[in-house]
């Protein structure tokens, strides 16, 4: 581990992992409870060194509302264990909903991709007789799909 300064915050970094903020020991930290539910009374807990004991003490969640395609409430609750499950990437590891929504944006990609690099589909759907009956035929296949239970 190597640590570089920065202003007045040093920053420990590894080849392994993403750079983490380090405050010197002269320091204080302020933390505030960041979730749905304030605390019943204010406490002071002069332990917490470091960011993993306080997302261990506090064990930080939000509950989360999506709404779907159709418009219905998809309700999670989103656990945080460190400060890296801020990310993006993580945000949709952690969650059903995001991480469902993410595979079918990467299909939809994909579909496009081939879309664009497949000349006689290209050429298919630039007639508008051609386009109407291949749009009929996919209809077709999504309710046979959708009837078998796919």
């Amino acid at each position: 581990m190597e640590l570089r300064k920065n202003g007045f915050i040093y920053e420990a970094t590894e080849a392994t992992s993403e750079s983490m903020a380090m405050l010197p020991m002269n320091r204080t930290m302020f933390i505030g409870q960041f979730t749905v539910a304030p605390p019943a009374k204010p406490k002071l807990d002069y332990d917490l060194d470091s960011p993993e004991a306080v997302f261990k003490f506090y064990e930080p969640k939000a509950k989360v509302e999506f709404q779907d395609e159709s418009g219905n409430s998809v309700n999670e609750t989103l656990e945080f264990k460190n400060v890296g499950q801020f990310t993006k990437k993580s945000l949709t590891e952690n969650s059903d909903y995001l991480r469902m929504v993410n595979e079918k944006k990467a299909e939809h990609d994909a579909f496009a991709r081939k879309l664009q690099s497949n000349k006689v589909l290209q050429k298919l759907l630039t007639d508008p007789n051609k386009k109407k009956a291949y749009i009929t035929l996919l209809q077709a296949l999504i309710q046979e799909l959708e009837s078998a239970g796919a």
